[in-house]
């Protein structure tokens, strides 16, 4: 009895390590991954969705919109970082609460190789704001309340960001830009190597 009891504890202890070094699976590891396009297409059409609702400081997340803090504490909307959280969090990836955070996730790329879905940032660092680039030099914005803008260059950082097709995202059955309680599992998006900054060049 002794012996198949020894045996036991040591085929446990041998079988532990394979559990721990296994790699991180979605909620139904048996979806296929979203491919750059499915997943740009969810992220611009869930932000666009959000058109109309108002600006509120720090408001806004994951979830949608909701009651902000300070000025905000009235007013259930959304602030430029709470916006883009939530469109991201569509196909499962978790971006920072503030854009100046952003911009240090994903991959930096020069304005003229701009994309839809990726974004832009104004201010030093990207701290004053963040937008979603939506094609035909017009994105995705907060103004008085979210809005469909051309892009401005004026005070835009050096570079953009990309954050879609730096990782796997999970295929959902029937995305539903309104709907954030079918969203994938939450993902941290990965954090960028540092670049030189460089000159920019409007983003056509």
């Amino acid at each position: 009895m002794k012996r198949i009891h020894a045996f036991a504890i040591g085929l446990a202890m041998l079988m532990a390590p394979l559990t721990l070094e296994a790699p991180p699976a979605f909620a139904d590891p048996g979806v296929r991954p979203m491919d750059y396009q499915q997943a740009t297409d969810v992220v611009v059409a869930r932000g666009l969705s959000q058109r109309g609702v108002p600006f509120s400081w720090a408001g806004g997340g994951v979830t949608g919109p909701t009651r902000g803090k300070g000025s905000g504490i009235y007013t259930v909307g959304f602030d430029a970082s709470g916006l883009i959280q939530y469109a991201y969090a569509g196909v499962g990836i978790k971006l920072p609460r503030s854009s100046g955070e952003m911009y240090r996730v994903g991959q930096k790329v020069l304005p003229q190789q701009a994309r839809k879905g990726d974004l832009i940032f104004y201010g030093p660092e990207g701290t004053q704001s963040v937008a979603m680039y939506l094609g035909n030099g017009q994105m995705l914005e907060v103004g008085d309340v979210v809005q469909v803008s051309p892009v401005r260059s004026s005070g835009m950082t050096p570079y953009l960001v990309r954050v879609l097709g730096t990782q796997q995202v999970p295929l959902q059955q029937s995305p539903l830009p309104q709907a954030p309680a079918q969203q994938a599992p939450l993902q941290q998006a990965p954090l960028q190597a540092p670049q030189a900054p460089t000159q920019q060049t409007p983003v056509q």
